[in-house]
């Protein structure tokens, strides 16, 4: 096993209980993590596969808020692991879309219902994820140039156009690929190549574009979107570099997790 799993747990001994019961299974973990304040800092680091989630942290917010984050804005998916075992906090939890709510057992927690539970979800998002592959747009509507141009065409010039996903190489907010193309730098604004070595602008972020791309295309640092699909992904340089499109891009460690396991769905190694 090779995911990720953020234990979001106040209770200091259940996180080393529940730590112990992961990476005996081969999953890697986060350090203890007693907060929603924490839990965000550690998804920025390295975004996790799947999120064990306490209702009660401390501070000020609970484990249902940072499960309405984990669903609206991360599309992480997650479990609580509770003490809260009543209809109220149940209801509560349900309107945030969790995987699954297990009532913590005392003395110990059930390792093995435990253990089914995570499977499950995982496996389940492994299945959603495919679908989502096959389905959908078949591609995107860009810019030809930066709006303010755009104002200055004749009304026969065409100022967007339909790009098929299968002919994008990668979305950039690199700088210096920009120079490459003689173009200068806006904010607010993102930039694809395609197969032909066109580039086409959209007026968006990476952040929220790539909740709306097929499968194939994954984020790989804060300025990158790549097509893992050839013959566009030429291959691995090494850990941390790869190269697509002639271009030699790195991987941070924040989005690392999320390229390995697509990755692997298209590629053996």
């Amino acid at each position: 096993m090779n995911e990720h799993i953020l234990i979001v747990e106040d209770e200091a001994i259940l996180y080393r209980r529940i730590k112990k019961i992961l990476e005996k299974e081969g999953f890697s973990t986060s350090d203890y993590t007693p907060s929603v304040e924490e839990a965000l800092r550690k998804i920025e680091e390295k975004r996790p596969d799947l999120v064990l989630l306490d209702i009660k942290l401390q501070g000020d917010l609970t484990g249902i808020d940072l499960g309405k984050m984990l669903y609206n804005d991360y599309h992480i998916p997650f479990i609580y692991v509770t003490d809260f075992d009543n209809d109220m906090f149940f209801a509560k939890a349900l309107e945030t879309r969790h995987e699954h709510y297990l009532v913590k057992t005392k003395p110990r927690l059930n390792a093995a219902e435990l253990k089914r539970a995570i499977y499950t979800a995982l496996q389940r998002n492994r299945d959603q994820d495919l679908r989502i592959e096959n389905t959908g747009k078949l591609g995107i509507q860009v810019l030809v140039n930066y709006l303010d141009i755009l104002k200055n065409l004749s009304t026969k010039d065409l100022t967007r156009k339909n790009v098929a996903f299968d002919d994008i190489a990668f979305f950039t907010r690199d700088v210096k690929f920009l120079k490459e193309y003689n173009t200068e730098f806006r904010k607010n604004y993102i930039w694809l190549i395609t197969r032909a070595h066109k580039l086409y602008f959209l007026k968006n972020s990476l952040k929220q574009l790539i909740k709306n791309l097929p499968y194939n295309f994954v984020r790989v640092n804060d300025h990158y979107i790549i097509n893992l699909k050839p013959p566009f992904f030429e291959g691995r340089i090494n850990n941390k570099n790869i190269r697509v499109w002639g271009q030699i891009i790195s991987i941070s460690d924040s989005y690392k997790n999320e390229f390995n396991r697509k990755f692997k769905t298209y590629y053996l190694s």
